[in-house]
């Protein structure tokens, strides 16, 4: 597991969506699924943020059991979104558009357009004919499944996995043929499973050879169809027991390349929604316990209706590296921003070629999305530049997952750290262990530092005002800082033994008399630097910046066991 003892990204503020944004590399895509029926939800196209996607796959067309041709089965809806979609290409050119065909619901006639060479012209043709007419970029073929599986009613054939090739090959020949006559390209690519049953059911190599890239739906690794309430995509594998099968993202991404596929052919698909499990059993929070009933749940309805609710408690597994929620009888799992953060950085990790999402219209202002696509950047912040005194310190601690941007492609150096921030950012250093109630009255459970400040002040890393409160939102200041890390520090047995001596400071007089162990720690070790003018400022604020830069001091020091070689 990569770095299982850190989490990745954090998002520890989050700004409005104004925020300069910067196109993604051109060589990463960042695809996104956007359904027919979101319109009648009154999500339509001219809604969806452009600007953050390279591609978009509408979804989806079905295939015309008569003669193998694409058939849009909500012909006035379905063109009205196009029209839409195509309006939204005009303001961000970069934009790809293309058709997804199939899904669960209308893969019925994949094997029958697959079947022979008439019918694999038939549906080629058919294809660039409704590209043309349309204006689109693209085809996208999503069958589910060859050979087995899918819904009832499917029709399968054992030559399914290697007339699946053939089809691809006849799509991609009418395609490149038009793109010779034309001067445009035009991109084929399909959806995957997450599994080795999907593979054995394809021939792999030669699909990917075909294609532009393999949309890998890493997601719905468990859900409601199981016996048991589990995580919709864990990152990594659990180790813990589990009464049922046990898979991960991280899994399915290696599958993939063990047979052979070039990395950069893989988009990393993720979910924008999560599962709501009922009737599930008290113990271990519901995470695998049986349970009465189960549905899919948008991010949309999670934020509004249970995140900022009391009566759901945050959780977090820190193997998985995806959080859930129990409460009232109900186990959720979900994703939030961190651990979109964090698949985003296995994609990047393992070279692959992009990331995606299902579905768009589940996560209308985008905050899944800048999350995992800010990661997919590679922490390139627009306001954090190399030359930068903080540059290298910000790209670790980013990378650690202890502070990531405010928003998309934005750090924030000069802003200041609070005393929330600081203990979440302990917090996760730890692994995100389990906390008890909170002891302060000015620190919610369910806040975002509410478990983080709990679990700090029951090891003694943190304290209060003496009144009851903490404080969580007022400016942490040097000392502040200093006695947080010596706290933690001896907390896991590290040796603190280390004094400087302060007197040549000339404001060392205005450090608290609770601080001043921690700061003769803290400068002797090297954590914190005098001005120029030997002033310490114990009581100056600390930016993003310079807490990023103790930070990494903090975790490279020769006692942590973790110093560079």
């Amino acid at each position: 597991m990569l770095l299982a003892g850190l989490s990745f990204a954090l998002v520890l503020l989050a700004l409005p969506a104004s925020a300069a944004i910067t196109y993604p590399p051109e060589d990463k895509a960042v695809v996104g699924y956007y359904a027919s029926w979101a319109s009648y939800q009154g999500i339509t196209p001219d809604q969806l943020p452009g600007e953050l996607l390279t591609h978009i796959n509408y979804a989806f067309a079905a295939i015309d059991p008569k003669d193998s041709t694409l058939l849009l089965q909500d012909p006035e809806q379905d063109r009205n979104n196009l029209k839409l979609l195509r309006a939204l290409r005009d303001k961000h050119p970069h934009l790809k558009l293309l058709i997804s065909v199939g899904g669960w619901d209308d893969s019925l006639y994949f094997s029958d357009a697959a079947a022979t060479a008439q019918r694999r012209e038939q549906f080629a043709q058919s294809c660039l004919d409704f590209l043309l007419e349309h204006g689109l970029d693209g085809v996208d073929l999503d069958w589910e499944y060859p050979v087995s599986g899918g819904p009832s009613g499917m029709v399968h054939r054992s030559q399914d996995k290697q007339n699946f090739t053939l089809l691809l090959q006849a799509v991609r020949s009418k395609l490149d043929r038009q793109s010779r006559q034309d001067g445009r390209p035009y991109y084929l690519t399909i959806a995957g499973g997450a599994g080795s049953e999907y593979l054995n059911k394809i021939e792999v190599e030669a699909v990917a050879r075909t294609v532009d890239h393999i949309f890998l739906m890493a997601y719905d690794i468990h859900g409601p169809w199981d016996a048991y309430a589990d995580l919709n995509a864990p990152l990594y594998t659990p180790t813990e027991r589990s009464p049922q099968y046990k898979s991960s993202v991280f899994d399915s991404v290696q599958l993939y390349l063990n047979r052979g596929v070039d990395p950069e052919k893989l988009v990393l698909g993720m979910p924008l929604y999560g599962y709501r499990y009922d009737g599930v059993d008290s113990r271990n929070n519901g995470l695998y316990s049986t349970f009465s009933s189960a549905a899919s749940i948008p991010y949309d309805v999670l934020e509004r209706n249970y995140l900022n609710q009391t009566k759901y408690r945050k959780l977090y597994h820190g193997e998985a590296e995806v959080p859930y929620l129990y409460g009232e009888g109900a186990f959720l799992s979900y994703e939030d921003p961190r651990s979109m953060a964090a698949k985003s950085e296995l994609a990047r990790a393992q070279g692959l070629g992009g990331i995606g999402f299902w579905e768009l219209s589940q996560d209308r202002d985008a905050v899944l999305i800048q999350s995992a696509r800010a990661a997919l950047m590679g922490g390139a912040f627009t306001d954090v530049a190399p030359g930068d005194w903080y540059y290298e310190a910000v790209e670790y601690v980013r990378g650690k997952g202890l502070m990531a941007g405010t928003s998309a492609g934005v750090f924030s150096p000069g802003r200041p750290v609070n005393r929330g921030m600081a203990a979440v950012i302990l917090h996760r250093l730890e692994g995100s262990p389990s906390a008890g109630a909170t002891v302060f009255s000015d620190v919610v459970q369910q806040s975002y530092c509410g478990d983080a400040v709990s679990w700090a002040a029951s090891k003694g890393i943190v304290g209060g005002y003496g009144d009851g409160r903490f404080g969580p939102g007022h400016t942490l200041t040097r000392e502040q800082l200093a006695v947080m890390l010596y706290r933690y520090a001896q907390y896991k047995g590290y040796d603190v033994s280390g004094r400087a001596s302060l007197s040549g400071y000339t404001d060392s007089n205005e450090i608290g008399s609770y601080a001043g162990p921690a700061m003769g720690w803290a400068v002797s070790s090297g954590l914190i630097h005098g001005l120029k003018d030997t002033r310490l400022m114990p009581r100056g604020a600390i930016t993003r910046a310079e807490a990023a830069v103790i930070l990494m001091r903090f975790c490279e020091s020769p006692w942590t066991g973790n110093d560079r070689p």
